[in-house]
């Protein structure tokens, strides 16, 4: 994960205006029907877009959680993640600090699971994947794995974080992989533009 600047885009009027009134909806209709859900218009504009835009910038179109890339030009491929998720934390539905851009494979791994010690979030104020993190560079295995100079406390949220993303389910490794080769036979050498972003700048190192 790369760290996330929510300073860098103001939280949006919508949510300035309406999150308390939309949040206080959502808790009192869920008490009568579980599954509502509701994004709300503002201005005659859907707010799902308005955040999805908003939250796309933060990111600089990669996703929020595994880094990939570009989710604007795929808008299937995108959506807004409820970082704790709102079934479970109802009061922070519409909380801007608690929206993230997801691909669908990372929200498909989180559903509506939260792990019990918590979990990394990438835009905390202090939040560095080097503190955290380190990637297993044996042949072809590209894992990310908790740093193993933290604490017991620290490396089982580092791996409940892994886990419960699915950094390192199915093909995900070796996307990374594979990612990484083309990185570096290639003349283009921004970072932002490509996929896994933390992961080339380490590779390349």
């Amino acid at each position: 994960m790369n760290k996330i600047d929510r300073n860098k885009v103001e939280k949006p009027e919508c949510l300035k205006q309406k999150s308390v009134a939309w949040t206080k909806e959502y808790i009192e209709k869920r008490k009568s029907k579980p599954n509502y859900w509701n994004w709300h218009e503002y201005n005659k504009e859907k707010v799902a877009i308005i955040l999805t835009e908003k939250l796309s910038l933060l990111t600089k179109y990669h996703c929020s959680y595994c880094g990939f890339y570009p989710l604007k030009e795929n808008l299937g491929s995108r959506s807004i993640d409820h970082f704790k998720p709102k079934s479970k934390f109802p009061d922070l539905a519409f909380d801007w600090e608690n929206l993230f851009i997801s691909c669908s494979d990372c929200q498909k791994n989180k559903a509506s699971a939260f792990p019990d010690c918590g979990a990394i979030k990438p835009d905390e104020p202090d939040y560095n994947f080097d503190y955290w993190f380190e990637i297993d560079w044996s042949i072809q295995k590209n894992y990310i794995i908790p740093n193993k100079d933290r604490t017991r406390t620290e490396q089982e949220i580092a791996q409940n974080t892994i886990d419960w993303l699915g950094l390192n389910k199915g093909e995900r490794p070796q996307a990374r992989f594979e990612e990484l080769e083309k990185y570096k036979s290639n003349s283009i050498k921004d970072l932002w533009q490509w996929s896994y972003p933390y992961f080339l700048e380490r590779g390349e190192n």
